[in-house]
């Protein structure tokens, strides 16, 4: 009888690329699952190529432009699912135990100001409930990241998260306390108007609404994120167009004012957006309800 090698260990199922695989083949696109995970064709190609090389078997035969499952990797895609949904479930079950009570809540940039005054607001309401806030770069981080839910300045769909829209971003005039703005729109063309790099027709757009024309040509500072124009805007700097949610505080503290009211929509949009796999936590149904205004 030959001996058994107690040394020698059976490899480990490569769990990231049975994630990957199950998302390609229940999209049957080696693209549409890399959005999904939120990483790069690929490294989506790949794992599966990892994958196939573990199990000896060929899971996907290409069909003209597109994909189809070998009966092997049919097969393997039902149970692939099974064990994923069990691992999600069980991990939901955990993080439902009272010993968790710590709610991971994720932020774009342009969405974390706005966010923070209600984060207070929300924790008074619900002691028992710890806020861990991250600041994402965008719905991708949602994978893999341990995020239980977020508020994103826009995001697209995607078959793994559900997303609903709280707030239509509009856009204001801001200056500091100590500056005395002119009286007029059409004389604010020229002060120093501060300008944001994911806005570039915001003051087109403001002056136009505001009956002036013939304004194509404005310029001054430019600033990579709306807070950093804030800030300027705070130092006296100049004139800023910015998110209203993003300088709420600000107006209320008297950091800043908006000379001129009225506001012109940005055609953004903020989303609440959390995995599907927790959607029936707890402590994630409470802050949804919060922020959409299913409780006081």
């Amino acid at each position: 009888m030959k001996a058994v090698d107690k040394g020698r260990q059976t490899p480990q199922t490569p769990l990231n690329a049975v994630r990957a695989f199950e998302s390609a083949a229940r999209l049957l696109s080696y693209t549409k699952a890399a959005n999904e995970l939120g990483v790069t064709q690929g490294a989506v190609s790949r794992q599966i190529s990892t994958l196939e090389s573990y199990l000896g078997r060929r899971l996907f035969r290409r069909v003209g432009r597109g994909i189809e499952l070998t009966y092997p990797g049919a097969q393997f895609a039902d149970d692939a699912r099974r064990a994923l949904a069990g691992i999600e479930s069980a991990a939901s079950r955990i993080m439902q135990r009272p010993d968790n009570a710590v709610l991971t809540i994720g932020a774009t940039n342009d969405a974390s100001r706005w966010l923070v005054r209600r984060l207070t607001e929300f924790q008074r309401a619900h002691r028992g409930v710890s806020v861990h806030l991250r600041v994402l770069d965008s719905a991708a981080d949602m994978h893999g990241g341990g995020i239980d839910i977020a508020v994103l300045g826009d995001a697209a769909p995607s078959p793994s998260l559900s997303m609903l829209e709280i707030l239509r971003e509009d856009l204001v005039v801001v200056c500091g306390s100590e500056l005395s703005p002119p009286r007029t729109a059409a004389a604010l063309t020229g002060e120093t108007l501060l300008h944001i790099v994911g806005y570039p027709n915001a003051w087109v757009g403001w002056f136009a609404a505001s009956g002036v024309s013939d304004v194509d040509n404005l310029t001054g500072p430019l600033y990579d994120e709306p807070a950093l124009a804030i800030e300027a805007a705070i130092q006296g700097q100049g004139y800023a167009i910015v998110p209203r949610p993003s300088v709420e505080a600000d107006l209320a503290a008297g950091r800043l004012v908006s000379p001129y009211g009225g506001a012109v929509a940005s055609g953004r949009s903020y989303y609440l957006v959390w995995p599907k796999a927790k959607d029936r936590l707890e402590k994630v149904k409470l802050f949804r309800s919060f922020m959409t205004g299913g409780e006081a």
